[in-house]
């Protein structure tokens, strides 16, 4: 099921009884800020994170399968931009591939991936991305209606200590 819209590309819910498109919502609710990991140093920091989703933007498929599990351990989501990370199919088979290890959804641009995924459209939230880099630019988004900002920095996916 379609879950969102990540600049130009689609979040595909890939059909993994582990998270439903309402599970995947009420993640998104409870923490603001989904952690886009950039490289294997990352994965450690967001597992220990206030992030809720978790957004694998690059790495390789060899990774990936001990990955979701520990994710899914800590009781979190985990979201797959399949046209970055390496090592996966672009077709069928790869996601195929990553339903069967457990990711929870995919980020694409390929319309044949969103088919793959079967897509549904989610009208109304959305996901922000790119560039976002301190709380107050979070609560900004917030306030335009988006439903989670996708961050690389890392500061960004715990809570403010008081």
């Amino acid at each position: 099921m379609l879950l969102g819209l990540f600049a130009n590309i689609t979040i595909t819910y890939i059909g993994n009884c582990n998270m439903t498109k309402q599970e995947f919502l009420r993640l998104a609710h409870r923490f603001p800020v989904a952690a886009a990991l950039k490289s294997s140093d990352d994965i450690q920091t967001a597992l220990d994170s206030d992030a809720q989703l978790l957004f694998m933007l690059k790495g390789d498929a060899f990774q990936l399968a001990p990955f979701v599990g520990q994710t899914h351990r800590r009781g979190k989501g985990i979201v797959v931009h399949v046209d970055l990370v390496s090592g996966i199919g672009k077709d069928r088979a790869g996601i195929q591939y990553l339903h069967q290890i457990g990711v929870d959804a995919i980020i694409t641009s390929r319309s044949q991936l969103v088919s793959a995924g079967h897509a549904e459209v989610l009208h109304g939230p959305f996901i922000a991305g790119g560039f976002i880099r301190n709380a107050t630019e979070v609560a900004r988004i917030q306030a335009a209606g988006a439903i989670l900002s996708s961050s690389s920095t890392s500061a960004l996916w715990y809570r403010p200590t008081s």
